[in-house]
């Protein structure tokens, strides 16, 4: 570089203005930490000892933390609107108390959880561009996002789903459902609250069904039963008048289609939750496209796109083999029941509740 070139580097600067790069990365670097207040916050449970009003000092002799710290700490989770504080006396506001308090009903600490989980893997991108996905099993997988998954659906879509599903009239009669891949349990669950006279089958592998059991316990849902098994292999059961499928491997196969159609009863309702694609489409999000192919997994074969596998129909491709098998009654579209995003795998994406009768 000749000598002018240097003097104008010191003395005039870059020709173009680096004020939209800061921009983008002065975001990035504020919501990280903002991120990593709350995470911290919930984490040494500061919202579970601000259920009552403490002071400061109380706050930090109950916890064994640094004053100066906390200090900081509060008053920015005061100015997000997490805390209230008055006269020196800090409380939670009626989000934080209903959400991020680790013993309430509603607490999203495995949510924040799932987030970090996720931001470790995308530290690891430059030598996974290089390396491959990391290996994972779909057992292990869902194992490890189980409650972070029920912790989300609990604030909004379960309600909605099941609401939608509790007026069809063949939901009123039924009395055997199934719970295909139904993880932490929580539909199945959810629908024998609402029907006395439904008996539910939660379907999943045995590692999974251990948190299943757990869920069952909590709720108190005596009328819920669990079947282990691969349901690409296995034998899923037979007459029930309702199976339910959703955000699960194979919820766009297929080959399970006849094995669903039937495990039914005659009149019986397959109502598949998922997101699908449809012919030409591309993508639905290219942060979470790079985020799904960071991973592989052993079992099923994972395509480029999020929530896409090998053997997946696109959506009028799947509608049309469905027909074949079913009557459609209804499909009902993500503004219907889709819960909040949160830039991750995980958010509803456009996903469809298809509604179809033998």
């Amino acid at each position: 570089m000749k000598n002018k070139e240097l003097v104008n580097i010191l003395t005039v600067g870059p020709y173009i203005n680096p004020k939209p790069l800061y921009k983008i990365l002065g975001n990035c670097s504020r919501n990280f930490k903002i991120f990593y207040v709350i995470y911290t916050a919930v984490d040494i449970k500061l919202f579970d000892n601000l259920d009552t009003p403490k002071t400061l000092n109380e706050l930090c002799k109950n916890l064994g933390i640094d004053p100066e710290l906390t200090h900081a700490i509060c008053k920015i989770l005061t100015k997000l609107g997490l805390l209230k504080e008055e006269k020196g006396v800090y409380k939670n506001t009626e989000i934080s108390n209903l959400y991020l308090r680790t013993n309430s009903p509603f607490s999203q600490h495995y949510v924040l959880k799932n987030l970090v989980d996720g931001f470790k893997l995308w530290e690891k991108l430059a030598n996974l561009l290089k390396s491959g996905p990391v290996m994972v099993s779909e057992e292990k997988f869902f194992e490890n996002h189980i409650h972070s998954i029920a912790s989300e659906i609990l604030c909004g879509e379960l309600q909605k789903v099941v609401k939608i599903i509790s007026k069809l009239p063949e939901f009123k009669k039924a009395k055997k459902l199934l719970d295909l891949g139904g993880g932490h349990g929580l539909y199945a669950i959810a629908f024998t609250k609402l029907n006395p006279n439904l008996e539910a089958y939660v379907f999943d592998f045995p590692e999974i069904l251990k948190h299943t059991k757990m869920y069952i316990k909590k709720f108190n849902a005596k009328k819920v039963k669990t079947i282990p098994g691969n349901f690409f292999k296995d034998d899923i059961g037979y007459n029930y008048d309702i199976i339910f499928f959703s955000a699960n491997p194979g919820g766009k196969n297929p080959q399970l289609i006849p094995k669903i159609y039937s495990s039914l009863n005659k009149g019986g309702l397959f109502i598949n939750n998922h997101t699908f694609y449809r012919k030409g489409e591309n993508s639905k999000n290219p942060l979470l496209d790079i985020e799904w192919s960071l991973t592989a997994w052993t079992g099923v074969k994972k395509r480029k796109r999020v929530y896409s596998f090998e053997g997946d129909l696109t959506l009028e491709d799947y509608i049309k083999l469905l027909k074949k098998y079913f009557s459609i009654i209804k499909i009902v579209d993500t503004s219907s029941f889709a819960k909040y995003p949160l830039s991750k795998v995980g958010d509803t994406l456009g996903s469809k509740i298809i509604i179809a009768k033998k």
